[in-house]
């Protein structure tokens, strides 16, 4: 028993000492000026930008599309209204639109992904825009993608 103890403990104690070095190398800089914290007011913060991949082409084959994103000076966070555009860093939302529909939907995932499921094949595009949490646009972008046909 005791050699499972040990073990155990040298897996937690080369966890923590991992999570602190990924920690210090994801929050500091080149100059070791740390990143937003969530606990100090960011001055001057930088615009947000979004940053989109093409569909996935295995998943389009069957009429889904999936579109990987990824965010810089945003974070995506179920906040809503107008003392909620006070925080900072800079919190909000994204709204998804389908083909130019007259509708779109808030997306408050964390998972970097946009899934949009049961496209018929043909020409589609995807509008993504971040929003914040009173639903005013910062910036956006559009994919534009093929459904293929489904072979006979």
């Amino acid at each position: 028993m005791k050699p499972f103890i040990n073990t155990l403990t040298a897996i937690a104690l080369g966890a923590a000492v991992a999570t602190t070095c990924f920690a210090e190398s994801v929050f500091a800089d080149g100059n070791h000026n740390h990143t937003a914290s969530p606990f100090f007011q960011v001055e001057n913060e930088p615009a947000p930008k979004l940053i989109l991949n093409a569909p996935l082409a295995e998943p389009l084959s069957r009429g889904v599309a999936l579109i990987e994103y990824r965010l810089e000076n945003f974070r995506v966070v179920s906040v809503f209204g107008a003392d909620a555009t006070k925080v900072s860093p800079r919190v909000g939302h994204l709204h998804v639109t389908v083909d130019d529909l007259p509708w779109h939907w808030a997306d408050t995932n964390t998972n970097n992904t946009i899934v949009v499921a049961g496209l018929p094949a043909g020409q589609h595009k995807i509008l993504i825009e971040l929003a914040d949490p009173d639903h005013q646009v910062y910036t956006g972008q559009t994919v534009t993608f093929t459904v293929p046909k489904p072979a006979s």
